[in-house]
């Protein structure tokens, strides 16, 4: 029963949100994931730089995206 209420309030709001918002969105995410792994990589190198991948990938993915 919750699920179909989430689905169906996730389908909305994909359905509602033009693709653009959320490529723009996933850019700024990427954005701050990579910031806060370049401030994690001097307590922990692993975490840090997973998160600085992470963050890069979504930056990246999201701009290619935006231009195809």
């Amino acid at each position: 029963m919750i699920d179909d209420i989430l689905e169906s309030i996730f389908e909305l709001l994909l359905e509602l949100v033009p693709n653009a918002v959320w490529k723009v969105l996933l850019s700024v995410v990427g954005i701050v994931v990579t910031v806060v792994g370049a401030t994690k990589i001097t307590e922990s190198t692993r975490i840090g730089a997973a998160l600085i991948v992470i963050g890069i990938f979504l930056f990246v993915g999201s701009i290619v995206s935006l231009y195809r």
